[in-house]
């Protein structure tokens, strides 16, 4: 097995079989395997995330655990066991890994990484929750399930207001479960794509909480990723198909029946439906993972598959990541330093299973405030001085404004003397 390069993406994937490794990293340059995640099970669906630049969390397919490996070891972290209340459905954390969120049935789990506090246990579905996905700055994420029912929470508030943890929006625009889901690039005011066992592809406008458009496609969908440009969109079936459409020309109307015999590409290479979709950064490679054990490597421009990766089962994660130095370094300088997370809420100020915090040259408490991320707050003392300098800055426009209009006028009136005098 290789070593990994200086590569500045690689490929994460994982399978339900789980028998030689839990997950592994491949090179998208030549589909070579890089480096194995094992000494664990099987991961769930669409449960392998990154934790930050320094490990990868995954949950176990059948056990009520979630498991972790540093990005640079094959072992998982010793005696760490990350026990839940139940098997996971559904996982993801922040980008910078300040918070891990986890579905166990209709319930969502809230996990604080610098304390291993259990923040929040929400309970807000009616059936299991499939699928979780939290924007790039991380302070909204959404939940989907297989009521069809689509909510989108702000994190700062759940976590801060237990008496009042109501999503900021609600959608029932699918008729059956949802099976993935991601927000595209904008923070808060990003789009949301969805798409469901009932055909339908949504993308909604986060900042208005608006349904921007619902194409209808012949077949039940499965996946779904669109470009870092959110210029092109793409689906994948439960037949194996890939549809590729262009969002620079969406449709007038709301819904919107996208066939075959239209200008919706297809890129047919699946022969059972697609579990996984993503797009390298520079937009010019699609990947795509199935229940049919391969992972294809596409080129986008002409819909060819250029090499495919093949699994021992069907394939439950694959994307495209960064090639963090973590990967490749002898000794791991992580951001992170995991413990034990809480089972519960309850606060125990004498428990060591904590997650320490290691700065790399930041300052920590940048790294654990929410705040920090998600924008700067201004306090009382310093939102009265502000608007002092803006009362200031007002009096001192107006001033300004009169002082023209008087050069103005004592110009117009001598210019005009003078032409007279002439």
């Amino acid at each position: 097995m290789s070593r990994i390069t200086d590569a500045k993406e690689v490929i994460l994937t994982s399978d339900s079989t789980g028998e030689s490794w839990s997950a592994a990293v491949w090179d998208p340059r030549n589909g070579s395997m890089l480096s194995v995640f094992k000494n664990a099970a099987a991961l769930g669906n669409r449960t392998l995330q990154l934790l930050s630049d320094s490990y990868i969390l995954g949950a176990d397919a059948t056990k009520p655990r979630l498991h972790i490996w540093p990005l640079n070891s094959p072992s998982p972290l010793p005696n760490i066991h990350l026990h839940m209340s139940g098997k996971v459905n559904a996982l993801t954390c922040t980008p910078n890994g300040s918070y891990i969120i986890a579905s166990i049935d209709q319930q969502l789990f809230i996990w604080q990484t610098c304390t291993g506090r259990l923040l929040a246990n929400i309970v807000r579905h009616y059936q299991p929750i499939s699928c979780l996905a939290i924007t790039k700055d991380g302070s909204l994420f959404a939940s989907a399930g297989e009521d069809g029912l689509l909510f989108v929470w702000s994190l700062y508030k759940t976590v801060n207001n237990k008496q009042d943890c109501s999503p900021i929006h609600t959608f029932s625009n699918h008729d059956m479960p949802i099976r993935d889901m991601l927000f595209g690039f904008g923070g808060a005011r990003s789009r949301l794509y969805t798409v469901s066992l009932d055909r339908r592809a949504n993308i909604y406008e986060i900042g208005s909480g608006a349904l921007l458009v619902s194409l209808i496609f012949e077949v039940p969908l499965t996946a779904i990723v669109v470009n870092s440009r959110e210029s092109e969109l793409f689906v994948g079936s439960i037949t194996g198909d890939i549809f590729q459409c262009n969002l620079h020309e969406p449709p007038r109307q709301v819904e919107k029946h996208a066939t075959k015999d239209e200008e919706t590409a297809v890129f047919s290479a699946h022969k059972s439906h697609v579990t996984a979709l993503s797009i390298s950064v520079d937009c010019r490679t699609l990947l795509s993972g199935s229940t049919d054990k391969a992972v294809h490597i596409w080129d986008i421009a002409s819909r060819q598959v250029l090499r495919t990766i093949e699994h021992k089962g069907p394939v439950t994660a694959a994307f495209f990541a960064k090639g963090f130095e973590n990967f490749r370094a002898s000794t791991l300088e992580p951001r992170l330093e995991v413990r034990n997370l809480q089972r519960t809420s309850e606060d125990d100020k004498d428990s060591n299973d904590v997650i320490q915090v290691i700065s790399r040259g930041r300052n920590p408490a940048e790294i654990l405030d929410f705040q920090s991320y998600v924008g700067n707050t201004v306090d009382s003392t310093e939102r009265e001085e502000l608007l002092k300098q803006l009362t200031n800055l007002k009096k001192e426009i107006e001033k300004l404004n009169k002082i023209n209009a008087n050069l103005f006028k004592y110009s117009v009136t001598h210019v005009l003397q003078e032409v007279n005098d002439e």
